[in-house]
């Protein structure tokens, strides 16, 4: 009777164990089903790989070249299939006007993928991070690429293509980067950009005598006023690759090249323009608008939350922790000594001592431990990049 009834159990939950094992495998196995682009093959829109979109501004792109290969940086990042790394063109005549690179993993991982060491950088235009909590990470960065070095097999089969077409590419780009990461999948894309969009001429040299770099941008007002355009552009443009990485993006939206965008304002002029706009359709009253545009003012699109820094962070666990021991030492000393002058002036030794080297020890724990102590945190990979930016 009970072996009866446990093979009716058995039965009985059976279909829902497959139902569970399809629900859990099939993110996976669609992954594996987008189709690997062709080359040669022409994108409008969004590139569609492993379960992603990557947006793509507007134009016919070509696909130049495209490579599953493992993941050659130090970092175990777990069981991600491979990486889909693509090289894609926009051509005008014969000349190479913009090219994007592209790298994605094939399959989920549990343990995240982390931000671009690009993104921390103090020695570049902008280096933004939009986010960076848990396993989650968003970030851009503006620089500019001196074309001299093709080490990857996807960077030579491009090479190749170039060559094949007859193409014409500057020697040094304009390049806007951003990377999207969560738990379980990554989406780094670059694109580069000629400066000849922008009426430039070219520079051939190296990349810290550029006249795009930090210092020389200063001085130069056209150059400068190209670098914040970019810069207006990567702030709009890191939304939709957020997007694209959750599959989200609108297939009917319009993205247009950072050279031919018809709002000349900035983000800030933009969001002012909305929140004015909701004032006169009625959606907000006076009061509201005012406040919001008082805090548009002050904090501008600053989230407002910043991380704490070891030293104050240690601070706080002095001034928190120390009090309550010294309050116990007077008692603990007095009871001891038994003379009020001589336990004082121990107690004041203990403190002067004994807070000072707990500060320093929790100071230099936080300097040590970071942000790294905790398994969720983070962290920065790199793949291997066309060209070289430093």
């Amino acid at each position: 009777m009970v072996d009866s009834l446990r093979m009716r159990l058995c039965f009985a939950i059976l279909p829902a164990i497959a139902l569970l094992a399809a629900t859990l495998l099939a993110p996976a196995a669609a992954r594996a089903a987008d189709p690997a682009p062709l080359v040669g093959a022409e994108i409008e829109g969004h590139w569609q790989i492993a379960g992603k979109q990557v947006p793509l501004p507007a134009g016919r792109w070509v696909v130049a070249a495209h490579a599953l290969a493992p993941y050659a940086g130090g970092q175990q990042v777990g069981a991600y299939g491979a990486i889909h790394s693509a090289i894609l063109l926009q051509v005008d005549g014969d000349r190479i006007t913009a090219k994007v690179e592209i790298h994605a993993n094939a399959l989920p991982v549990m343990d995240g993928w982390g931000i671009a060491a690009d993104c921390e950088r103090t020695d570049l235009p902008i280096a933004t991070i939009r986010y960076k909590a848990g396993w989650d990470g968003s970030c851009f960065f503006l620089t500019h690429t001196t074309a001299n070095r093709n080490g990857t097999a996807t960077a030579r089969s491009a090479a190749a293509f170039i060559a094949e077409r007859g193409l014409r590419a500057p020697p040094e780009w304009l390049t806007v980067g951003f990377r999207v990461a969560n738990r379980s999948d990554v989406v780094d894309a670059r694109f580069h950009f000629t400066p000849a969009l922008w009426s430039l001429p070219d520079h051939a040299g190296r990349w810290a005598a550029s006249p795009w770099a930090p210092k020389q941008l200063e001085g130069d007002p056209v150059r400068l006023g190209v670098a914040r355009s970019l810069t207006e552009w990567a702030v709009g443009f890191s939304g939709l690759v957020e997007a694209g990485i959750k599959n989200r993006l609108d297939p009917t939206a319009q993205i247009a090249m950072p050279n031919a965008v018809a709002d000349h304002r900035g983000v800030l002029e933009q969001r002012r323009a909305a929140i004015d706009d909701l004032l006169k359709s009625g959606a907000i009253d006076g009061e509201m608008h005012q406040r919001q545009i008082a805090l548009l003012v002050e904090r501008g699109l600053d989230p407002g939350s910043q991380v704490a820094d070891p030293a104050t962070v240690a601070l706080y666990k002095t001034l928190a922790y120390r009090p309550m021991v010294s309050f116990a030492n007077i008692w603990i000393d007095y009871f001891w000594i038994g003379q009020p002058w001589a336990a004082g002036m121990l107690v004041l030794l203990q403190v002067t001592v004994n807070t000072t080297k707990f500060y320093f020890h929790e100071l230099a724990w936080e300097q040590v431990r970071g942000p790294g102590s905790r398994r969720d945190s983070a962290r920065v990979i790199d793949f291997a990049y066309l060209g070289t930016n430093r």
